[in-house]
Parts: C-alpha cells; structure tokens; sequence
C-alpha cells in the first residue's frame, strides 16, 4: 500500500474577523464569491457539520479570496493567504 498527499483547505480560524474588518458579512461574502451561505456557514464550523469530511475544493477556496480582494482592494494571493490553510492530507492508496 502506497500513501498519497493532497491537500485540504480550510478557513483560517481569524477568517471571520478578517472579513468583518473590511465590512463583509459571511451572507455578503458567500453572495460576492457566488459560493452558497451553508457552505460558507459549514466551513466556519466543521464541528457541526459531523457528516463532512472538512475542507473545501481548490475553486470554493479562490472564489472566497477573489470576493475579499476585490472588498479589501488587494492582490488575490494575499487574500487567499490571509483566509485559507492548506493541511496536507495523507491517503492510504490500495
């Protein structure tokens, strides 16, 4: 059996303050990232979301960071890096 990395991303954990400094609601922000309430709502906390595996795809997660850089007025590689964590995932591959 062979292990495979990939990666997760995740909200950082001061995401919501981070939004809410430039004025953005979690609703403001799904709507301007085309990104539904829930999910956003789900990311925020993986804890009540017992039957998600946690995390986000690569594209829910630029979506989210171009919403803030174009509230923030900065580049969508700081935003992105101000919002999202990448943690490595380790997969067992038969």
């Amino acid at each position: 059996m062979s292990e495979n990395t990939r990666t997760r991303f995740k909200l950082a954990a001061d995401a919501g303050s981070t939004i809410a400094r430039v004025g953005l609601t979690l609703t403001r922000w799904a709507e301007l990232a085309d990104v539904s309430y829930a999910t956003v709502k789900a990311l925020r906390n993986p804890s009540q979301q017992p039957n998600r595996k946690g995390g986000m795809h690569a594209i829910t997660a630029w979506k989210l960071a171009r919403a803030y850089a174009g509230v923030a007025q900065i580049d969508e590689d700081t935003a992105f890096k101000r919002l999202i964590v990448e943690e490595p995932i380790e997969e067992n591959v038969a």
